[in-house]
């Protein structure tokens, strides 16, 4: 053992680098053109992904350059920035693969609608660890269930109560517009629990996108220079509700379950009225700005997200979910025909 009269020596804690990453070639020109070729004005994950997607068939330098030795690089510009962020994210997640090529799901990301790309990534995430489903949850201790006054249902369920799980919980990624008050209507128990999960992830993904912006800042402190203010802030960019937010990266904001309430509500309503349904929402969840119109759009995610698990279902084993959402679509449907609800964009 060293005495007390030896010097401390300094420590120094190096990171084991497994890999090395693809080599991103992003410059002003290039982002600008890209820009102009797809007819958008922000960078975000369907940008980046329509655009790999179009160099790998192009066979264009952005595709070319990526396996060769070197570092990422970037022009001094802010949409540079964020496209390359968002690159480094897309390939940790494996959504581009090693070599530079499409996953198949980054492929499905890509063909999902601009407003739906997060809750989307989130839900395809979901998958990869198995909990993106329609049965209940266990009790952490067998000796202490569940409290019996929460009605929660046990394994086995019918298909119609699994359905509305999946239905739930898949909606329920979806943000609502909302007023600055407190939820002051139903809490549901089975999507408190799913949204437990859906937290953790979203914290993992909110720091992995920060180390990738941190690694780029880390070879040129001066390139702090081109954040812009709000970076970060996952709040409209204006006083509209409906407005972008300000962030030029991925914030990964931590949802609330309203979507999901919503939706289990228009799932049990027995009565054939849809006024009377739309009066019986606006009262019961007066938080709501528009609760309709965000429940028709979440029909649509649903939608989207049913084909996009179709096309990964054989070649991911995903079988099993895509059956179960094919039987929960049957049940929305027939609500839908039930009320005259349909599908709609906000």
């Amino acid at each position: 053992n060293p005495s007390s009269e030896d010097p401390v020596l300094p420590r120094t804690i190096r990171p084991k680098l497994t890999k090395r990453g693809l080599r991103w070639r992003v410059d002003q020109e290039s982002v600008r053109r890209e820009m102009q070729r797809q007819g958008v004005s922000k960078v975000d994950f369907k940008f980046c992904l329509m655009w790999h997607a179009y160099e790998v068939d192009m066979q264009g330098p952005l595709y070319r350059d990526l396996t060769k030795f070197g570092e990422p690089s970037l022009s001094d510009d802010e949409n540079c920035l964020a496209t390359l962020v968002h690159f480094m994210l897309l390939e940790q997640l494996e959504l581009i693969a090693e070599n530079g090529d499409m996953t198949v799901l980054g492929n499905v990301l890509k063909g999902i609608s601009l407003q739906f790309q997060e809750p989307g990534l989130i839900a395809l995430e979901m998958m990869k660890f198995g909990v993106l489903n329609g049965e209940p949850f266990d009790a952490a201790q067998a000796l202490r269930p569940f409290p019996e006054q929460v009605h929660y249902p046990q394994v086995p369920v019918d298909a119609e109560t699994k359905s509305a799980l999946l239905l739930s919980r898949v909606v329920s990624l979806v943000p609502m517009r909302l007023k600055a008050d407190v939820w002051n209507s139903d809490v549901d128990f089975d999507l408190a629990a799913f949204h437990s999960l859906v937290r953790v992830l979203q914290r993992s993904l909110r720091q992995l996108m920060e180390a990738c912006l941190t690694s780029v800042l880390m070879r040129d402190m001066e390139r702090v220079k081109l954040l812009p203010r709000g970076y970060l802030c996952g709040s409209p960019s204006s006083s509209d509700p409906a407005a972008p937010p300000a962030a030029i990266f991925p914030t990964f904001m931590l949802p609330r379950a309203c979507m999901g309430i919503v939706m289990l509500r228009f799932l049990r309503w027995r009565g054939n009225n849809l006024k009377a349904f739309e009066r019986e929402v606006q009262a019961s969840f007066p938080c709501c700005v528009r609760p309709i119109e965000d429940l028709r759009s979440a029909f649509v995610f649903w939608e989207e997200l049913s084909s996009c698990v179709d096309q990964i279902a054989e070649p991911l084993g995903a079988e099993e979910l895509a059956q179960d959402m094919h039987i929960a679509s049957e049940v929305l449907h027939a609500k839908q025909q039930q009320l005259g609800l349909l599908p709609s964009m906000v």
